[in-house]
């Protein structure tokens, strides 16, 4: 079984300057650059696919959902996909400008997704949480595989509490489970203790050698991760050479171990 998460930045493409306070970008239409980034995907062939910033259909993707292309591009049957701004905060209004209102994290499957649920964090602007599970084989059993995507703030203080609150929602849900997205952590690894221990999962990856994701262009922090429940073994990890996005996206093939 092999999983990516790729943070796409909304299909806007590589911007070096870091001029991301320029407006003129929430118009521009992203076609080519959403029909590159699935072709890419097509040779890497995901079973399941966590997209974080996609646009579930504004003008700039001529108001088609950007998951639902994916998933017609990758033969993928299945996906999800929710606006991350939620309704009882102090962003509300975020969720009735136009373009901004499209802004989306999604899954994708090639197997059924069962139960999907939407999780909001007690802080910040980036708070969505995005939970659905999959049915898939352990030997001669059928097990719940239980996938979470996760984009987190910017704000370290802020990011804490909700590394608290997912570690806590990730720790009651059983194993086998996979949370996996962008976690923004820009101080490192020494910020995802709680999470880790609250959660009872593991990074997929036990070294930071060859695991920095961001910028794209050079990296220098590793803030895309995947994280495990000890009863999945990973037989492959690797951050993906893909210059479409200010990330590179994160890929594992692994199996559930038939206990």
């Amino acid at each position: 079984m092999r999983l990516v998460t790729y943070n796409v930045e909304y299909g806007e493409g590589i911007n070096r300057r870091w001029k991301y306070l320029e407006v003129f970008k929430f118009f521009k239409i992203v076609g080519m650059t959403l029909l590159n980034i699935a072709d890419y995907l097509k040779t890497v062939n995901p079973d399941i696919l966590g997209l974080i910033e996609i646009d579930s259909g504004s003008v700039r993707y001529l108001k088609r959902s950007g998951s639902q292309l994916f998933a017609e591009s990758l033969e993928m049957d299945y996906w999800v996909e929710k606006t991350k701004y939620a309704r009882k905060s102090v962003y509300k209004v975020l969720n009735f400008v136009p373009i901004v209102r499209k802004q989306c994290n999604a899954i994708l499957s090639k197997y059924q997704l069962h139960d999907t649920k939407f999780y909001f964090l007690s802080k910040g602007m980036k708070r969505l949480i995005i939970y659905s599970k999959i049915k898939m084989t352990a030997g001669f059993d059928t097990v719940n595989l239980h996938l979470f995507a996760v984009h987190l703030s910017l704000r370290k203080r802020t990011r804490a509490k909700q590394l608290k609150e997912l570690g806590e929602i990730v720790g009651v849900c059983p194993s086998p489970k996979i949370v996996f997205g962008d976690f923004n952590v820009f101080k490192g690894l020494s910020e995802l203790g709680t999470f880790l221990e609250l959660s009872g999962t593991r990074n997929a990856n036990e070294t930071d050698e060859y695991s920095k994701t961001f910028p794209s262009w050079k990296p220098k922090h590793w803030i895309d991760h995947v994280f495990i429940s000890p009863d999945i073994l990973v037989k492959k990890y690797e951050v993906l050479d893909a210059s479409f996005s200010d990330h590179l996206p994160v890929m594992i093939d692994f199996e559930i171990k038939n206990n």
